[in-house]
């Protein structure tokens, strides 16, 4: 997966999302393009998943992919 946009990135400066695809770490343009928000500051993944009701984020690319596939 080629990154155009920055990574969704931790407190800590690690990637906080990954692809249930694929693996990948998920960027602004994949949350963006899937019409969802961007964490808030100091929001940790599990709070953000359970906020917007997700189980699980996939790069845009590749939940089309699993939509045509």
């Amino acid at each position: 997966m080629t990154t155009t946009s920055p990574i969704v990135l931790d407190p800590q400066g690690r990637p906080m999302f990954f692809c249930a695809t694929c693996g990948g770490p998920l960027t602004q343009d994949d949350f963006f393009a899937q019409e969802l928000r961007l964490p808030e500051r100091g929001e940790t993944r599990d709070d953000y998943c359970d906020a917007e009701l997700i189980d699980s984020l996939k790069h845009a690319a590749c939940a089309r992919s699993s939509r045509a596939g």
